[in-house]
């Protein structure tokens, strides 16, 4: 990881400046959210996610290839787009709660801006020339870094990078898993869910269903159908929840301009 040049400032002092931000680092991205107890955030929860009982089917459920396909190309037709989103880790008891509003452009632009958190202020941004740079918030802001694509570093908590946080990148490897045995089947029909009462589609993936062992759901995710992309998405991990990702305030094809994607990129431009 390289650093902008740290004038006026002697070499023990940059030292230690350097350190402290390799192991804070601007980008554990959302990796460093607030740690709440689980009881205590209950209600919290209850407003943030549509869970439901792990083992509990929907009626009228079919084969789910289709509208996965479907969803892909929906992604593709989008140049480039913002949204809001929320990250709950469950581990130990405790939620890692982690906060950050995303930009994506065609090809591969991207930027995440942490609103919430330890790590609040910070930012990372892939750029048009293909490197991840970013800061981090406070009075850090003024020392940049760069760091490469598939570093840990970019890991938020529940272990999945900044980088594969496009839908391109999410349903491609929903994909994958298909292809390489997974099954998954989807509501015939928008339906209410908890919490909520709004009438979402509802894609479910499980694992083992041919196999002699219990078929083992893996992700939930819940589909809006007015724009036919992912709303909440939620992984299962040894019979339990262990992360839910909300994407709020969706916006599309608004003409996000190439300066967005830059640390201190402008936002004159997201409708």
């Amino acid at each position: 990881m390289s650093f902008v040049s740290l004038p006026r400032f002697s070499a023990t002092t940059r030292a230690r400046c350097s350190a402290m931000l390799l192991s804070l680092v601007v980008l554990s991205t959302i990796s460093a959210g607030t740690v709440a107890s689980a009881k205590q955030d209950v209600k919290v929860e209850a407003s943030l996610m549509h869970d439901l009982p792990k083992k509990l089917e929907f009626a009228n459920m079919k084969d789910g290839r289709d509208f996965v396909s479907s969803m892909t190309k929906t992604a593709e037709r989008a140049n480039d787009y913002t949204f809001k989103c929320v990250i709950n880790t469950y581990r130990n008891g405790k939620v890692i709660r982690e906060r950050g509003t995303f930009y994506y452009k065609r090809p591969s632009l991207m930027k995440m801006e942490i609103t919430e958190g330890s790590k609040k202020g910070s930012v990372a941004v892939l750029g048009t020339d293909g490197k991840v740079r970013g800061h981090l918030g406070g009075m850090l802001k003024m020392f940049s870094g760069t760091i490469g694509r598939d570093s840990g570093l970019l890991k938020s908590a529940n272990g999945f990078s900044m980088m594969d946080s496009d839908y391109d990148t999410l349903l491609k490897d929903l994909v994958k898993q298909l292809n390489d045995g997974s099954k998954c089947v989807v509501t015939s029909s928008p339906v209410a869910v908890a919490h909520t009462n709004e009438k979402v589609y509802v894609l479910e993936v499980y694992k083992n269903v041919d196999g002699d062992k219990e078929k083992d759901l893996t992700q939930r995710v819940f589909i809006d159908p007015k724009t036919n992309l992912p709303e909440q998405w939620n992984l299962y991990k040894q019979d339990q929840l262990f992360s839910s990702t909300d994407w709020r305030d969706v916006k599309v094809n608004i003409g996000l301009s190439d300066e967005v994607f830059s640390l201190k990129g402008k936002k004159d431009n997201q409708g």
